[in-house]
């Protein structure tokens, strides 16, 4: 029996989620996974934003109830009714088997974050530290210095830290276009002679993976640098391009520093 991808996955909030595989349903939970053979379930029931998976169990016996509370309740009809067409109508007969017995735990994989992902989170922290140092600025200048001041705060702290984010965003990306170079895996990157995509080049990693770089300087052939660790971090071997990104961030950096340095000076400030 094989199920359908028209089978949803059902999540109730960040950690539990129940969804079919191929002949099974996988039950990820308080950091375990798991695994119930179709065989051994005996009903799955929807009650309004709720799921049960009830499992086979010998007559006399209680059987295995896996319960999913806060779901969509448009899926869960939908998930328990795909799942019960899965499931084998003729099985049971004089020996029910126990499905708790047939049922596999273990200790579930994070999922992978993506650079996306990451890259929001980052940016969440920057803005709470940042909204909790305005913050506590704000509180110690009201104590020290006259209330009016903490618009002084406020404002430096604001901008001040904005420039400072943007920094930090930036800085990898920039400081990559140095490093590489130097201490990454250099190699020759084959213009990919597409029409309609004029600056795509090829390249290989030492895994013997093909990937791709852009570049619009036209040549049949470029070198380029990539990180060994990551072989899609990828930039110029020559240096070329760097200059302005670099600017940019230090020019970026220096109003940081001032605006900061202005910041850190409201508490001995007078209106």
């Amino acid at each position: 029996m094989s199920i359908t991808p028209a089978i949803p996955v059902l999540r109730a909030g960040k950690r539990t989620r129940l969804h079919a595989a191929q002949g099974e349903l996988v039950l990820h939970r308080s950091g375990l996974e798991h695994h119930i053979p179709l065989a051994a379930v005996a009903r799955v029931h929807a009650e309004r934003r709720a799921v049960e998976v009830t499992l086979t169990a010998p007559a006399g016996t209680v059987p295995t109830v896996y319960r999913v509370d806060g779901v969509s309740e448009i899926a869960a009809g939908v998930f328990a009714r795909a799942v019960s067409d899965l499931l084998d109508p003729t099985a049971g007969g004089s020996e029910v088997p126990d499905g708790s017995a047939l049922v596999t735990t273990r200790t579930a994989e994070r999922e992978a974050i993506t650079s996306r992902e990451a890259f929001g989170r980052k940016v969440k922290r920057l803005v709470w530290g940042a909204v909790l140092a305005i913050v506590a600025m704000s509180v110690l200048v009201s104590f020290v210095t006259h209330p009016v001041i903490m618009l002084f705060a406020w404002i430096l702290g604001g901008t001040g830290f904005g420039f400072a984010i943007c920094v930090v965003l930036l800085a990898p990306s920039v400081l990559e276009r140095w490093r590489l170079p130097r201490h990454g895996i250099t190699v020759t990157a084959y213009s990919a002679a597409i029409a309609d995509r004029p600056g795509l080049y090829l390249y290989g990693d030492q895994d013997g993976n093909t990937r791709t770089y852009v570049d619009t300087s036209g040549r049949l052939s470029i070198e380029v640098s990539y990180d060994p660790s990551d072989p899609g971090t990828v930039v110029r071997a020559d240096g070329k391009g760097r200059a302005w990104p670099t600017a940019v961030l230090l020019f970026t950096a220096l109003i940081a520093l001032l605006l900061l340095a202005g910041f850190c000076a409201t508490p001995f400030m007078t209106p």
